[in-house]
């Protein structure tokens, strides 16, 4: 007979392997956590707040859609990987300080320019109250258009129940795409998402009700009427809660980046040479909106001003995608409808290509230029540019009574001599 003393048990090797794999596994996870407790001490540390989902930011709207929720605590936000900041709402909805009952104030209504993407004390909407020392009740929304600023504005202005000195509609060119494709976003369980995925397939009618209501934990899971799935909701807490999976995202983003937009949406109006019908309904439709702000102003004795946002590529033309594009010629037709509508407005265009960096280069610098890096929006420094030109335009036309309006003109007159240099 032969001699088994030697030969190895089946069940020991399956044991060691098992232990050899939970030990490499043991190994892994202490790595990553180690790392992830490192990351933290360093600049990556951005990326938890970077692009956050504002859970519980938004509440659903009848009329607008989507609107800030009142008093809202202090979120943490990151803006271009770099600057953090903190968000939160007042009584009235809007990312400001609590209003104190002033019975004169500007009331500045916008989309993200206004609302967002810089600390509040940098804000434009700050600046201005800083520099004219006069209230500004700063309501910019994030993602809305020109109607959805409309409707914001009448319903700020029936909860303070006094009429403002001046309005101001801080215009940004994606507010016409914006109010094409209203209702674009809604609020489902506390997310801002967007409302054209989700259309009733008979008559391809948005569901509002449906999309406003609580979903049971089995349409949560396993119903394609909910908008987040049960994987996007996993994913969301991953990005909210550990660096690694951020790094992990960009690198796959880097590696296969899929197809690419040719135009930022910011742009996509940009482009058109020759209006198709369908376009020419929009922009009939859009500016419509701009001429019930005028009613709005009208029917509380207030002021109105239009401020006119570029992009940055129309600040900045070698960002451009497409070479040959006349940047100019949204601000060519805003201006001849505010100009016939007897509209005060202020395009920025001009003004802030004359302090920006016209040198090409391949990205911008957000400590000297006036946009962010990664980000479309304005820098700080741009916020604070905005702020002083926008001051300036008030006080020169006499838009409200500022205190000390003439020595308050001059120190802006100085501050903006000195930027040039």
């Amino acid at each position: 007979m032969g001699d088994f003393r030697h030969q190895p048990n089946p069940r020991s090797r399956l044991s060691r392997c098992a232990l050899n794999a939970g030990l490499i596994l043991l190994s892994v996870v202490a790595v990553l956590v180690l790392l992830e407790t490192a990351l933290r001490f360093t600049p990556y540390r951005y990326l938890l707040t970077r692009d956050r989902h504002l859970r519980y930011y938004y509440y659903f709207d009848p009329v607008k859609g989507f609107d800030i929720k009142p008093n809202v605590k202090d979120i943490p936000l990151s803006v271009d990987n770099r600057v953090e900041y903190h968000i939160w709402s007042n009584e009235l909805g809007c990312f400001d300080e609590p209003y104190h009952g002033e019975k004169q104030f500007i009331l500045l209504v916008g989309d993200s320019f206004t609302h967002s993407f810089a600390p509040f004390q940098d804000k434009w909407g700050t600046q201005i109250e800083k520099l004219l020392h006069y209230r500004v009740l700063k309501c910019g929304v994030t993602g809305y258009g020109t109607g959805q600023e409309l409707e914001k504005a009448k319903a700020v202005i029936g909860k303070v129940n006094c009429k403002p000195q001046l309005i101001i509609v801080g215009y940004f060119w994606n507010d016409l795409s914006d109010d094409f494709s209203f209702p674009n976003l809604t609020v489902v369980d506390g997310f801002l998402v967007s409302s054209h995925k989700y259309r009733d397939p008979k008559t391809g009618e948005l569901l509002r009700e449906k999309l406003a209501k609580s979903y049971t934990l089995w349409e949560k899971l396993f119903s394609g009427a909910y908008p987040l799935s049960f994987g996007e909701m996993i994913r969301y807490y991953l990005d909210q809660h550990l660096i690694i999976v951020n790094l992990f995202n960009d690198a796959a983003v880097r590696f296969f980046p899929g197809k690419k937009k040719v135009d930022a949406d910011s742009n996509k109006f940009l482009v058109f040479q020759d209006d198709p019908p369908w376009a020419r309904e929009v922009w009939k439709k859009h500016l419509a909106n701009l001429a019930a702000f005028k009613d709005l102003a009208a029917a509380n004795g207030a002021r109105l001003l239009v401020v006119v946002i570029p992009t940055n590529t129309q600040v900045y033309p070698f960002l451009a995608p497409h070479q040959g594009l006349d940047l100019e010629r949204p601000n060519k037709i805003l201006g001849g409808f505010l100009k016939a509508q007897g509209i005060d407005y202020l395009d920025l265009l001009p003004l802030m290509r004359t302090y920006a960096d016209q040198q090409p280069r391949p990205s911008l610098n957000p400590d000297r230029d006036l946009y962010w890096r990664h980000n479309s929006h304005w820098s700080i420094r741009g916020e604070h540019l905005v702020g002083l030109l926008v001051s300036r335009y008030i006080l020169e036309h006499r838009l409200v009574q500022a205190p000390d309006g003439e020595a308050r003109l001059r120190s802006i007159q100085e501050k903006l001599a000195h930027w040039r240099q």
